[in-house]
């Protein structure tokens, strides 16, 4: 069952991805040495070829010293792998004696970026002291954002039961082979979004919120708005900074006239790849339609509706679309109490629906109406 992993030179490095569809399958036969020059990583973790204790299969395997203070961790990276919606890992642990006492052993699975930050945790279990004999981990795991990432173990524990070594061996992880060279590694790498969320104050103030993962892959992103949820419009670009790793954005507006209003974010990176965000909705408190009644609805080549005003004043008249464009906007004198508006439609409005929207300059009112 071993097979021995070997990383394909930069010159074939496509070919081999496309065609044999590399992946992980390896059994530490040769040691560390050739593994790093592959761009594995070792932080701390010691290879065993004796005594027998500590090799589970073959002539070696990866392991674990014992903790040295309170926390300690041993960490082993993959080359870059292209993770898809789920992966399957597989591999044989053991610890080489009995835990005692407060004494733990742990093993974490991460996939982590380019600048090591780490974007999904897999799975984190403790080692029971079952597994002093030879114990096969096999699972099959959703990941969250699909994408480029280092496969990276990390072996730790508390201290205490201080001959206790936990060793690994016959790694397997069913993601295709990209390698180790970062001008690849970058071209491959999607727009990572790691927190996307916004707020409504009492202002109809929207504010929106993000946070990504390797940033310096990015180009910029378009917050994108919609009434309906399938109909969505560029409202404002905001271009990525120069800062390497995480980064925080922000974008903000102030609405009215809607009841409800939805957003979200379409992520252009570097290689003009594009990826979109969930979709965030806000409820317009403040918005309310009982002044507003659309008479004769649907509507033609005109727009006639009732409006009660609570003073002889100015209001603002607003028609907008779908998308949250404004397509008509008109000051209207309105009496204290009923008033009757009619507007003309002009041949830009295509069919579909509408929002009216009404402003006194203390209150907003809306209502919807469709155009044949």
């Amino acid at each position: 069952m071993k097979k021995i992993f070997t990383l394909c030179s930069l010159i074939t490095l496509t070919l081999c991805a496309n065609n044999s569809f590399a992946q992980i399958n390896e059994n530490f036969n040769n040691g560390f040495a050739p593994l790093q020059a592959d761009c594995w990583q070792f932080t701390s973790m010691m290879y065993a070829s004796s005594p027998s204790a500590y090799v589970i299969n073959g002539s070696g395997s990866a392991y674990s010293e014992p903790p040295v203070s309170s926390d300690s961790l041993r960490i082993m990276r993959t080359p870059y792998l292209n993770f898809g919606p789920v992966v399957d890992i597989s591999f044989m642990y053991r610890i080489s004696g009995n835990l005692n006492g407060q004494a733990t052993r742990f093993i974490k699975l991460d996939l982590v970026n380019s600048a090591g930050v780490v974007i999904q945790t897999l799975d984190s279990f403790k080692i029971s002291n079952a597994a002093t004999t030879s114990t096969l981990y096999s699972q099959t795991i959703a990941v969250n954002m699909p994408g480029v990432y280092r496969f990276s173990l990390t072996m730790g524990g508390k201290t205490g039961a201080g001959n206790v070594r936990t060793s690994l061996d016959d790694l397997n992880v069913n993601a295709t082979l990209v390698g180790c060279d970062d001008i690849i590694v970058n071209k491959l790498l999607p727009v990572h979004l790691i927190a996307f969320q916004g707020n409504l104050n009492k202002n109809n103030k929207v504010t929106l919120n993000w946070t990504v993962a390797d940033n310096g892959n990015n180009s910029n992103f378009e917050v994108e708005r919609s009434l309906n949820g399938k109909d969505f419009t560029t409202i404002g670009v905001v271009f990525a900074s120069e800062k390497m790793g995480t980064e925080d954005y922000m974008f903000y507006e102030t609405i009215s006239g809607i009841d409800k209003v939805m957003y979200r974010l379409k992520m252009i990176d570097k290689n003009h790849a594009v990826n979109y965000s969930r979709i965030l909705i806000f409820q317009l408190k403040s918005t309310t339609t009982n002044n507003i009644k659309i008479i004769g609805n649907p509507v033609n080549d005109k727009l006639t509706f009732s409006y009660t005003s609570p003073s002889a004043q100015m209001v603002d008249v607003k028609v907008y679309d779908v998308s949250g464009r404004i397509i008509l906007s008109n000051k209207v004198n309105s009496m204290e109490g009923s008033n009757v508006i009619s507007l003309p439609l002009s041949s830009t409005f295509k069919a579909g629906m509408y929002v009216v929207e009404v402003n006194n300059g203390t209150e907003v009112h809306s209502s919807k109406f469709v155009k044949q």
